[in-house]
């Protein structure tokens, strides 16, 4: 059975036929988010596999033949079909997808599109209803359009983000791997739902495209507009414009981050619940731009400094939290994992794996109404679901069998890896609706 019709016509894109043909990271991870709205999935890989199976051991993760928690984090609640499309027949059983296809969604580059037949331009031809989706590393234009690109070197390094997030002085900054990648995969799934709300006025498909290094700029936008001013990144923590939006050290050891962005409105208050009584209404530090006049961020980063380590993160807590201080404990992601917070909200789920055990899946964080915490089904093998599509699609059990024997389409022949549902921490409990 394909596992959306496990899924029994879950969420507002309910549906909505989506065929992915796309590898690593960004691309399906937008095609994930589509999934967790309840649109069907074809995910096409080639006859050995999407490259990302490849990586589980270089991110420090295990897998076996049947599971890949690494897959899983891009690709739940899909349909798996293997074609090799340099063969003319399984070009074909493409083409017969996509005449059923809400969107279409890529990550090649341009001249292997081209010279396939599933570049924009001809697509639009045969099916000008169809959403033509691509991810990029580099925009459609420029010297680097034709360049291959990963979040690492389009969005960490191109993109400024390993070299601005690090202290000054310091060397650059390594982001959790495919950082990047997830978040132009939630901008690429926006653009694709605004495609899909947009045909239904106007009865015609759409291109959409998103790159990593433009999602970059977008994100580093407070950044590249201060810079220009004067404000350069990297910053040192003991030279910050406001000195109520940084990161202080508690005497536990702890590290809290504080953002308090109306530092004049605040600015006698935490001088008050942080015992520098002495500094209230002290003209050459109690606006920001007297302290920028006066260049004395780091006098008053000194005094609060001083302040935050006499007492433990738990004590500042609960003085921060009854004057309404916004702040957290920096966490690492051994906390993240053992936060209820994370769990109660769905942010974090709990899945099964017969070789693994139990371990949290994070989960995309928009939510509706009228459909409540996604189903999840965790990834299938290459070619799992290539005969069952393919006999959909009207092909005989003679002629798929043919196909796969002459590596045309690749067919999974191994133990059968029946659809688990998980669900949330509060369906679980009973404190949510579960409709499927």
């Amino acid at each position: 059975m394909l596992t959306t019709e496990a899924l029994n016509g879950y969420g507002p894109l309910n549906g909505v036929k989506v065929v992915e043909l796309c590898e690593w990271v960004a691309a399906p991870a937008a095609v994930r988010i589509l999934s967790e709205m309840g649109a069907q999935i074809m995910k096409v890989e080639p006859i050995w596999g999407d490259a990302q199976r490849t990586q589980g051991p270089g991110f420090g993760c295990e897998q076996t033949e049947v599971e890949d928690p690494t897959i899983d984090l891009n690709n739940t609640n899909k349909n798996w079909i293997s074609l090799n499309l340099k063969d003319p027949e399984a070009l074909e059983v493409m083409h017969k997808l996509l005449a059923e296809a809400d969107v279409f969604i890529n990550n090649w580059r341009d001249k292997a599109l081209v010279k396939m037949g599933l570049d924009y331009a001809s697509l639009k031809e045969k099916y000008p209803r169809l959403i033509w989706a691509q991810m990029r590393g580099y925009g459609e234009y420029g010297p680097e359009k034709d360049t291959p690109g990963f979040d690492a070197v389009c969005w960490a390094a191109r993109g400024g983000v390993a070299n601005v997030f690090r202290e000054d002085g310091q060397s650059p900054a390594i982001p959790p791997q495919a950082f990047g990648d997830y978040n132009a995969a939630s901008i690429m799934a926006g653009g694709i739902t605004a495609a899909l709300f947009n045909r239904t006025r106007t009865n015609k498909g759409d291109k959409v495209v998103c790159n990593l290094y433009g999602a970059a700029i977008w994100g580093g936008n407070i950044g590249v507009m201060a810079t220009q001013f004067g404000a350069p990144y990297p910053k040192s923590r003991t030279r910050v414009p406001n000195p109520f939006n940084n990161t202080y050290r508690t005497k536990d050891e702890k590290w809290m981050l504080i953002c308090m962005p109306q530092y004049d409105k605040y600015y006698n208050m935490m001088m008050e619940i942080t015992g520098l009584n002495e500094h209230i209404d002290q003209p050459d530090t109690c606006n920001l731009p007297a302290l920028k006049a006066s260049g004395k961020q780091p006098e008053v980063i000194g005094w609060l400094s001083d302040a935050f380590v006499t007492k433990t993160f738990e004590e500042w807590d609960e003085i921060l939290r009854e004057h309404e201080v916004p702040h957290q404990k920096c966490f690492r992601y051994t906390d993240i994992i053992k936060d209820e917070e994370a769990y109660d909200n769905d942010s974090l789920r709990w899945v099964e794996y017969d070789a693994f055990g139990k371990k949290a899946l994070p989960m995309s964080p928009l939510r509706f109404d009228s459909a409540g915490d996604p189903p999840i089904v965790l990834s299938k093998p290459v070619g799992y679901h290539t005969a069952e599509i393919m006999s959909g699609l009207g092909y005989t059990d003679e002629q798929i069998k043919t196909m796969d024997e002459s590596g045309a389409v690749k067919v999974w022949h191994g133990e059968e890896c029946p659809d688990v549902i998980f669900r949330s921490k509060r369906q679980e409990a009973g404190e949510a609706p579960c409709n499927w």
